[in-house]
């Protein structure tokens, strides 16, 4: 025979559950925009051994944009167990903001799964930076969120572990927990990716490609910047086009400004926790 039936993986039918159940195409708009990254660059020479990465950035720009537009920090929901009340608004009082951790699991490369930076607008830069360096070496060992993920992959019947994996989607309380609020952030930028173009169980997913240079039309002239494309994939449901383009807008203007905007005093890169505190923090 010239192909083969793999065997059935319960992590690839756990990722398909979620996907074909959760991914809501028509639903969403797609934003895409090119930020000139040269103030970034600027704040992260200036922080010596203490440079974030620019997902720390953008977590942080982020987390400010939602601040400015609470609107933004919210998603539908609809609870199966009230048939006769109709789709209703989750508004989100914290700022959370999910991250998507690839994972390396034989035989089921389409898996990854998403940890909880909690009140991402009250953390300094560092202590962003030291929750996603942990989350980007974790294991089940040292972290709770994706042990529990797993865990219900590997025991539960496959029906059911699809069934109990998208409960937060119907519970307000379980996509808080398990889901942490309205917005998700994800890169395969390290992997040399420019652009990334998707669409999020999450009704605001934030991605972005590899910072490298580019020329830049600036003042009529065609200097070479460091740049990288972001889009934004919203629920249209949630806030209109209008609205969101001012919130992108607002995103894209804090990283281009990022000497005034994101940007700590240096005192604060001494103070930041460690990654092991910061980590806690984030999935209690």
């Amino acid at each position: 025979m010239s192909f083969d039936i793999e065997p059935n993986n319960r992590f690839f039918q756990a990722n398909r559950s979620l996907i074909e159940n959760e991914i809501r195409p028509a639903h969403t708009v797609t934003f895409v925009g090119e930020v000139d990254m040269t103030q970034i660059e600027a704040v992260r020479a200036s922080m010596g051994d203490h440079r974030p990465s620019y997902t720390a950035f953008i977590v942080k720009a982020l987390a400010r944009t939602l601040k400015e537009f609470p609107y933004a920090n919210r998603r539908v929901i609809r609870r199966w167990w009230l048939p006769f009340v109709g789709p209703r608004i989750q508004r989100f009082k914290d700022i959370d903001v999910a991250v998507a951790v690839e994972r390396d699991v034989p035989g089921a490369e389409g898996v990854a799964f998403v940890d909880i930076l909690r009140q991402a607008d009250q953390r300094s830069l560092m202590e962003i930076q030291a929750v996603l360096k942990e989350l980007a070496t974790c294991d089940e060992s040292n972290n709770k969120q994706w042990r529990s993920f797993s865990s219900v992959i590997r025991t539960a019947p496959t029906w059911l572990a699809g069934w109990l994996l998208r409960m937060p989607v119907w519970s307000a309380r379980m996509w808080h927990k398990y889901r942490g609020g309205a917005a998700l952030i994800s890169s395969p930028a390290k992997y040399g990716v420019d652009k990334v173009m998707a669409t999020w169980a999450w009704p605001l997913g934030l991605s972005f490609g590899l910072v490298k240079e580019r020329p830049m039309a600036i003042d009529g002239e065609l200097p070479v910047r460091p740049t990288c494309f972001i889009t934004m994939n919203f629920d249209r449901r949630i806030m209109a086009g209008a609205q969101g383009a001012r919130v992108f807008n607002f995103l894209l203007q804090q990283l281009h400004d990022a000497r005034t905007t994101l940007a700590e005093p240096a005192a604060s890169h001494d103070k930041a926790m460690g990654p092991t505190e910061a980590l806690e923090r984030s999935v209690a």
